[in-house]
C-alpha cells in the first residue's frame, strides 16, 4: 500500500517537470508575429554613452521632474506600473468607475503583449542601456521592480503606444484622447526617474513597426475585427468597417 501513493507522487512530479519544460519551450511562442526580431532591432539608433554630453542632458531632464513631481504625479505613476488593457479604458470613452466586460478585447491585448514583448527584449540586450538611476545617483526612483533590467527602448513605452494604436484602430473617433494617453503612460516612466527621454522615443518608434506587422497577420485582423465589434457596442457606438493603423 505505501508504494501506491510514491508512484502518484512520481506520476506528479514528472508531470510538473514536464509542464515546466514546455512552457520553457513555448514562453516566446507568437500567435500574431513569427518571431524574428532582426528587423525590429535594426530600426533603433545606438542610444547616447553613459557619459556623453546627451545623456547629461538627459539626466538633468529627469533630475527636474523629480525635483517637481507631486504626489499626485507619483499616485499616476504607481496606478499604471502594470501593463493592463483597462488603464486605457478612459481614453476609449468609458467612464472612470465603468467595469465594462471585454473578453475579446482581453484576449487580443494579452497575445499582442506577448507577442510583441520579445522584440522588445531583443532591443534591450543588444544596446544594454542602463537605467537613469544607475548612473545618476541623485535620481530616487518613485516605483520599484525596475532594477536590474536594461532601458533601452522603453518596454513601458512600446506597450502604451502599441495599445493606443490597436484601440484607435477599433475606435478611431477616440483617436487623439488614446495617443495622449500613451503619452502620458510611457511620460510617467521618466518623471518616476526610469527612462531616458530618448528611451521613450524609441518605444514609440518601435510600436509602430510592432502595429504594422501585427496588421500583416490575417489572425490579427480577425481578432482585431471581433474585438472592434464588442467595443463598439459597449460603447454604444455603430459599427464601424475594418480599418488599417495609422501610428
Amino acid at each position: 500500500m505505501k508504494k501506491i501513493p510514491r508512484l502518484l507522487a512520481a506520476v506528479v512530479a514528472t508531470a510538473a517537470i514536464a509542464g515546466g519544460i514546455y512552457g520553457w519551450l513555448h514562453r516566446d511562442r507568437h500567435l500574431y508575429l513569427d518571431g524574428s526580431t532582426a528587423d525590429y532591432v535594426a530600426i533603433f539608433e545606438t542610444p547616447p554613452a553613459a557619459d556623453s554630453p546627451a545623456t547629461r542632458v538627459e539626466l538633468d531632464e529627469l533630475i527636474g521632474l523629480q525635483d517637481s513631481r507631486s504626489k499626485a504625479d507619483v499616485a499616476a505613476a504607481r496606478a499604471d506600473r502594470k501593463t493592463e488593457i483597462r488603464r486605457f479604458y478612459g481614453a476609449l470613452g468609458f467612464p472612470a468607475d465603468a467595469d465594462p466586460d471585454l473578453p475579446l478585447l482581453s484576449a487580443l491585448a494579452e497575445a499582442v503583449e506577448d507577442d510583441t514583448r520579445p522584440y522588445v527584449r531583443a532591443a534591450k540586450e543588444k544596446f544594454r542601456r542602463l537605467r537613469p538611476y544607475e548612473i545618476e545617483p541623485r535620481l530616487e526612483p518613485c516605483i520599484d521592480n525596475v532594477r536590474g533590467d536594461l532601458s533601452y527602448p522603453s518596454g513601458h513605452a512600446n506597450y502604451g503606444y502599441v495599445m493606443a494604436y490597436l484601440l484607435r484602430e477599433l475606435v478611431p473617433e477616440r483617436s487623439d484622447q488614446l495617443v495622449a494617453r500613451a503619452d502620458d503612460f510611457a511620460r510617467q516612466r521618466m518623471v518616476c526617474g526610469v527612462h531616458f527621454r530618448s528611451d521613450i522615443e524609441a518605444g514609440r518608434h518601435g510600436a509602430q513597426w510592432l502595429v504594422f506587422a501585427l496588421d500583416a497577420s490575417p489572425g490579427y485582423r480577425a481578432d482585431a475585427d471581433a474585438a472592434r465589434a464588442e467595443v463598439r457596442a459597449a460603447l454604444h457606438l455603430p459599427p464601424a468597417a475594418p480599418s488599417a493603423p495609422q501610428p
